[in-house]
């Protein structure tokens, strides 16, 4: 990787390609500059269609909608422009999915989205969508009405950390389009267009609407709303707008969600929720009167167990591509803007190891600067400039120094230094001896009198750097040495004493941890047939290197139950707990013939439960069991079996 040529794209380094399009490609690229570490997506314009005219001006649209926009649920836009007749945009690069990937995933696994997440997604991306809606452009205080047009599972993006974006403003309506839609043409995928779309009626925030409504159908329901052999079919339905309600295809739907997706889905648009706010409100109070321990953590959780291997592979290209050495590439960039070599700046240099490392920098600059004839107090620049790996911090202390009336300039450097006075050169002999040697020696006293303050708050802020660190938030030691651990040796002998550094041994962790998502307050968890008071979306610590078994049980339903091992190198695992079958039982009785104080035995889904006889009418899921009956008073053992069967009474044998 050190060794590869990349492409330098203007003043961004391209590290690979994400998608390859007819018109357009997209591309993960570092910034070239003193955001070097800053990796962004960059839309990269075919050539050809740069040169037209009419892509232009569509592109243009898509500028002056989306460069203003600054939500957390909406990707920013951070740059864009022209580099050898290509257009091109540069946007915030979202490290995860979009929700059709997130779909097709589930579906080879044979999974749905879990409902309490599906209703969280939509909320958020009601949120982005309704800041979009109402956004006004701040230097001529007029509302832009953008409408989005696109609104599908493709466009709206799922990071591995939880966060949820909304992208591609490409087709976005709004009062600064150029130009109209030209009639006979279809902008936006045609299974989420709205029936006021094929209508011709103008277009509001209410057709965004009725597209996140069919999303949060599809997730619920993990199949396609409208779909049909050919495109005059699609039309059809969604002319017609016949939707079945979620919980006809997913029982797990409450009917409380049913009712605010249909109302989205409503055919007239004066039916649906009033704006998307109206919309995300609906939602956030169905999710947390439905589901009260949810948390957004949980997205992170269950994104991160289902991508996991994409994680694995891409946090490895990072690696590699931080090992980069870009200096080459900025003075190339540099030629191209100066037309000449770059004079060398402190940016990220290759180390021994192939990593990063700031060049250091340990300086001590006094600039005294000529007052004008206005003023009579030049300025004092004290500056200490040091780098690290860690971090590059310069601290910046200004003293006014009382000077007489006169065209004096005096640049004094100290490095290592330890007189206490310094020359003036470049002096005019326009005032008298006397006036002269009196100018230098107040001049040399302050700068003296500073040189001594400014050494000293350096040594305490050395010397002293935790303290240092408490009081204003700064600790000189570990902006120059970096975090290592101090030790002092020859601590009895302070004359003696020196500082050295010791490297933190790398420690293996002893505990695992299991996260469990979908599991609500009314469900038991044990692990290895212990009960957990477990909080949905925190973590349980587990020995590492042995077989741990996870259990979770509801009443009434049937218990979910999985084994795991984890090791030091895999110590964390997501577990998405499906939605709880419900169990079908029968009623088990003892008969008389078993003395009293007798105990029966046997398993349920692996736990083992005990009931002391005579009982009667105990529920328990249907099948076939292996049991036994003890009597500890009397010191008997017999093994018995007995079936079963759905909403029937048995009597043990």
């Amino acid at each position: 990787m050190t060794d590869k040529k990349f492409e330098r794209f203007g003043k961004y380094l391209i590290l690979d390609h994400l998608v390859d399009g007819g018109m357009a490609k997209i591309c993960r690229a570092r910034f070239l500059g003193e955001q070097s570490n800053k990796v962004v997506a960059i839309k990269m314009v075919q050539p050809q269609f740069s040169k037209d005219p009419n892509f232009v001006r569509m592109f243009q649209d898509e500028l002056s909608v989306c460069f203003g926009l600054l939500h957390p649920n909406i990707a920013q836009t951070y740059d864009y422009g022209k580099v050898n007749e290509q257009l091109y945009t540069a946007m915030e690069y979202v490290d995860g999915a979009n929700l059709k990937q997130f779909l097709d995933r589930l579906k080879e696994k044979n999974f749905v989205f879990p409902v309490e997440i599906s209703v969280y997604i939509i909320s958020q991306v009601c949120q982005g969508l309704h800041y979009a809606h109402t956004f006004t452009e701040k230097l001529s205080g007029q509302p832009l009405n953008i409408v989005h047009r696109d609104i599908s599972p493709h466009n709206v993006m799922l990071t591995y950390d939880g966060a949820v974006k909304v992208i591609d403003f490409g087709i976005a309506k709004s009062n600064s389009n150029s130009e109209a839609t030209q009639a006979g043409t279809i902008k936006g995928k045609l299974s989420y267009l709205a029936p006021e779309y094929l209508e011709g009626l103008e277009l509001d925030a209410r057709y965004d609407e009725f597209a996140v409504g069919i999303t949060l159908w599809e997730m619920l329901c993990s199949r396609k709303m409208f779909t049909a052999a050919n495109d005059l079919a699609v039309l059809k339905q969604i002319q017609a707008c016949k939707i079945a309600p979620p919980s006809s295809i997913n029982p797990n739907v409450p009917k409380e969600l049913d009712a605010i997706v249909m109302k989205a889905l409503s055919k007239d648009r004066s039916q649906r929720y009033e704006d998307m706010d109206k919309f995300n409100r609906a939602l956030v109070k169905f999710l947390y009167s439905q589901y009260p321990d949810f948390n957004p953590s949980d997205l992170s959780y269950f994104a991160k167990e289902l991508f996991k291997d994409e994680i694995k592979r891409d946090k490895e290209k990072f690696v590699e591509y931080g090992k980069i050495d870009v200096q080459p590439y900025i003075d190339d960039l540099n030629k191209d803007q100066n037309g000449k070599p770059a004079a060398p700046a402190a940016f990220p240099m290759p180390n021994a190891s192939g990593g990063e490392q700031l060049v250091r920098q340990e300086r001590i600059e006094i600039d005294l600067d000529e007052p004008s004839s206005s003023n009579e107090e030049g300025s004092a620049t004290i500056e200490l400039a040091t780098s690290s790996p860690q971090t590059s911090t310069r601290k910046v202390a200004r003293a006014s120094l009382s000077k007489e009336k006169a065209k004096t300039s005096t640049s004094i450097k100290m490095s290592k230094r330890t007189d206490k006075t310094s020359t003036s050169s470049n002096k005019t002999m326009s005032r008298s001896k006397k006036d002269l040697e009196k100018g230098e020696k107040e001049s040399s006293s302050s700068v003296s009198v500073i040189f001594i303050l400014v050494a000293s708050l350096c040594g305490v802020a050395y010397f002293q750097g935790d303290f240092m660190e408490e009081m204003i938030g700064i600790n000189l030691h570990k902006m120059i040495h970096g975090e290592g651990d101090r030790t002092i040796s020859s601590v009895s002998n302070p004359s003696v004493a020196k500082e050295t550094k010791v490297a933190p041994q790398p420690q293996l962790p002893k505990e695992g941890t299991i996260t469990l998502g979908g599991v609500d307050f009314d469900m038991e968890v044990l692990i290895n047939g212990q009960k957990q008071a477990y909080v949905s979306g925190t973590a349980m610590k587990v020995p590492l290197d042995q077989n741990i078994t996870v259990m979770v049980k509801k009443a009434g339903y049937k218990s979910f139950m999985k084994t795991i091992a984890l090791t030091a190198e895999e110590n964390s695992v997501f577990v998405q707990v499906p939605e709880p079958v419900r169990a079908r039982t029968g009623l088990l009785s003892s008969s008389l013939n078993y003395g009293a104080g007798s105990i029966l035995i046997f398993e349920v889904d692996g736990e083992k439960i005990e009931k002391t006889m005579p009982f009667r009418d105990i529920a328990i899921p249907s099948g076939s069991y292996q049991a036994k009956v003890i009597n500890p008073a009397l010191g008997t053992e017999k093994e018995i079996e007995f079936l079963i069967e759905e909403n029937k009474m048995q009597l043990l044998p």
